[in-house]
Order: structure tokens, then sequence, then C-alpha cells
């Protein structure tokens, strides 16, 4: 799923025939591919700005502490945790045995998505998860992402990026295309200085990472 649509694109770009729009979808497709690479969270078959609406398992190294790093999801299903990091079966964890949340475990937010960790409930049944030593001891099932649907401003960057791939595919991808109006050849840049200034300044790109 792309962060933006066809109609979207073509309405950025003035083009009112649908003649090109499977090359346009290719575009908007890899263009939110290369939005999740830069802001380091690309996964294959997942949109991080656009979290499937199933829930999917995913195993991670236990941290032997009362709370658990996990990758940013807006909402956790199920937890499982091994009683040991020897044994071969999880045990799985009641909805009052844990709680997500976002931030830091000295500083938790339980409000605002993503959540990006787990934490062991004062009034489970558990007091921590199971260290991983050489493998996976702890097991979530999430609805892994950013958001249910892409921001604003994340579909706007997509638009942006896909209208500048099809310029530059109209001209043969050349570096330098000739401006008439303004008499000089305009070089093209990695990153247009509004599309970073979206990840950027948006604070969309982290700097520490984990599970990923």
């Amino acid at each position: 799923m792309a962060y933006a649509t066809v109609l979207e694109l073509r309405a950025q770009i003035d083009k009112i025939s649908n003649a090109t729009d499977a090359v346009l979808a290719n575009i908007l497709t890899a263009a939110s591919i290369s939005i999740d690479r830069a802001v380091n969270h690309y996964l294959p078959g997942f949109e991080f700005y656009a979290a499937p609406a199933a829930a999917s398992a995913r195993l991670y190294a236990g941290s032997g502490k009362r709370w658990q790093r996990i990758d940013p999801c807006i909402a956790v299903s199920t937890v499982a945790v091994k009683d040991s990091y020897t044994d071969l079966v999880y045990t799985a964890w009641g909805a009052t045995d844990w709680i997500a949340f976002s931030s830091s475990f000295e500083h938790p937010n339980f409000a605002d998505l993503p959540y990006t960790a787990l934490m062991t409930d004062p009034n489970g049944d558990f007091n921590y998860f199971t260290r991983g030593v050489q493998g996976p001891t702890v097991q979530v099932s999430a609805r892994w992402g950013y958001s249910a649907t892409p921001p604003a401003d994340i579909a706007e960057a997509c638009i942006m990026q896909s209208a500048r791939w099809y310029k530059r595919l109209q001209g043969a991808m050349s570096d330098a295309l000739a401006s008439g109006e303004l008499g000089m050849l305009l070089y093209q840049k990695s990153l247009d200085p509004d599309i970073r200034r979206i990840l950027v300044d948006g604070r969309y790109i982290n700097s520490v990472m984990y599970g990923l």
C-alpha cells in the first residue's frame, strides 16, 4: 500500500488522463519504500506508516527486566514468554500481565502511539521478561507500524517525491535539466529539502532502533 493514491498524485502534477496510472502507482510504491528506508523503518511486506489490520508475531531476545523493547506498533494483541531461555514452548501472558507504552521505562507514556515497549503489570502474575541468552524468549503479536493511516505530511512527502521522479523520468532521468525561464541548469539533489524537512523536522527519523 502506497502512502498516497494515484488520483492525489495526478492532481498534484496536473494530469487528467489515466493513461499513465500504472506508472504512477509504481512510482508511489517506490516512494513509500524510499520513505521507510530513509527513516530506517523498512521491512519487506510492511508499510511503517500504514499498519496492517491484522496482527502478526515477532520474536525478541528478552531483556531480563521488568520492561521489554519492541518494534513500534499501534496495538498489541498477545504476549508470550518462555519460562527459561532453554524452553521450547512460550507461555501466554494474560492481558492483565503486561502494559504497552512508549518513551522510557522511567518516564512511560501510556497514551500516545506508537507503542515501543512493554512492562510487566504490578498486579500481574509475572515480574520480568525472561532474558534471551542465545535466542528469542519473548513473542509479541501486534499491528506493527507507526499509524493506521499515513499522517498528512508523510502522504504529502510521498506525493512530492513521486512527482519529482515522474518529471525526471520524462527527462530520461537526466542529472541536469535546462530551465528556459531561469536561463540556467538545475542539478538534482539526492533528497529534496522540503522532503528532508518533513522527515527530519517532523521527528520521523530516530537515532536509536530496537528490533529491526
